[in-house]
């Protein structure tokens, strides 16, 4: 690929070697050739269009939609040929493509439509999909109302910037690679996600049991039941008092900042000043190692602490600090079904969901008697969680790669 500076002409940033023609703009109705096929009954499998895809309905429904699918009638999507949702609340639109190998049947309120010849189908769609001139266009679509509607005859007037088809082909065939590899890494984390829930599964006593199916091959004994706060030394809620913002300061986090393990802090979160924060921590200090539980609204998020340093947390946060366990093991008891099962039933609502510090104290847990049975399974665990997280940042890398090239590579 070349970069060059071609401002004043009608070209993408980046471009593959070979192609130095301006893009030529079209409106897209003379690209397109609707497919109107309707049939009655289950002839094909039938699915759903939606941003995240085009889903078989049988996977949801047991093999059955609701309704009597015999009587209704269904627009066919030919293999190859590309389906959307023409109704949205945010002027969204996701455009899928039938990559099934076999025709397949959607919602008659669905357009489908493919590519006439001397233009690339998929081409088309990495632009609709995520090209700016395309979302300013459907976003014009709203004029009122709180739904919009994109009908094909619409969809036809929008203005494109096309290559010629050699071009189109190679940005087409780069993408669709890309997709290939993404949908394998994303496969991998999956999987990895679901040997730790069985190994979870396994590893922890279940429904009463006091003996895991799967052990470390030197313990046998039986696991012994405790209440929370009998393995903590500390446990205690965030502020409860009023702060007045400031434009430097420590942080001020509440439960939204703690979503799937971690602390994520942002620029434009609250701030307080260093005074206020002293008052707060004047008994006590966080502690690198401590336990984060979501105590109010968002009941039973959790994190471990590794940063302490000037952060502190509202009262929809509970600060847990294990006495022996390590804070890895604590978390893994947290986010156990089990656990998550107590919380539910202590908790109180009135404005949103709550759980109070007394009620959390009493949650039963079940542990091992053997503080080295428990740092044998937090290191399981934690190698499991390594994993997770390198293989969920391949994942985020391979987004920002791709929505780079989608920005440089289209007009």
């Amino acid at each position: 690929m070349i970069n060059k500076d071609e401002s004043q002409r009608k070209v993408p940033k980046l471009r593959f070697k070979g192609f130095h023609d301006d893009w030529e703009q079209r409106k897209l109705g003379g690209l397109l050739e609707q497919h109107d096929q309707v049939v009655i009954g289950e002839q094909f499998p039938i699915a759903t269009s939606s941003r995240k895809g085009l889903f078989l309905q049988s996977e949801y429904f047991d093999g059955k939609r609701a309704g009597d699918n015999e009587k209704m009638a269904f627009h066919v999507v030919p293999d190859g040929y590309v389906t959307y949702r023409l109704m949205s609340d945010d002027s969204i639109f996701h455009f899928n493509q039938n990559l099934t190998g076999s025709p397949i049947l959607v919602s008659k309120e669905y357009p489908v439509f493919t590519a006439k010849s001397g233009t690339n189908i998929k081409f088309i769609v990495y632009n609709l999909n995520h090209s700016d001139s395309f979302a300013k266009f459907s976003h014009i679509q709203k004029k009122g109302g709180t739904r919009v509607r994109l009908y094909f005859k619409i969809l036809n007037t929008y203005q494109i910037s096309i290559p010629k088809i050699e071009e189109q082909n190679q940005i087409a065939s780069f993408f669709a690679k890309l997709d290939k590899k993404m949908a394998l890494h994303q496969r991998k984390l999956e999987l990895l996600k679901k040997l730790k829930q069985g190994y979870l599964q396994k590893l922890f006593p279940q429904d009463g049991q006091k003996i895991p199916q799967l052990r470390f091959p030197q313990f046998s004994g039986a696991w012994e039941q405790r209440k929370l706060d009998h393995e903590l030394v500390l446990l205690k809620d965030g502020t409860h008092g009023t702060h007045l913002d400031v434009k430097r300061g420590p942080y001020l986090l509440s439960a939204k900042n703690i979503k799937n393990g971690e602390v994520t802090i942002s620029s434009n979160d609250r701030k307080i000043s260093k005074a206020e924060f002293e008052s707060i921590h004047k008994s006590f200090k966080l502690q690198e190692g401590d336990v984060l539980l979501t105590i109010v609204g968002s009941i039973g998020q959790s994190a471990v602490l590794h940063n302490p340093d000037n952060i502190t947390f509202q009262r929809s946060v509970a600060y847990l600090r294990p006495k022996k366990m390590s804070a890895d093991f604590l978390r893994t008891i947290i986010t156990s079904q089990s656990f998550q099962h107590e919380l539910l039933t202590r908790q109180v609502v009135s404005a949103q969901p709550g759980i109070y510090l007394g009620d959390l104290a009493k949650v039963p847990i079940i542990i091992p008697t053997s503080l080295v049975e428990m740092n044998n399974l937090s290191s399981l665990l934690k190698q499991l969680d390594e994993a997770i997280a390198l293989q969920q940042h391949r994942v985020e890398l391979l987004n920002k790669f791709k929505h780079g090239y989608l920005q440089k590579l289209f007009i």
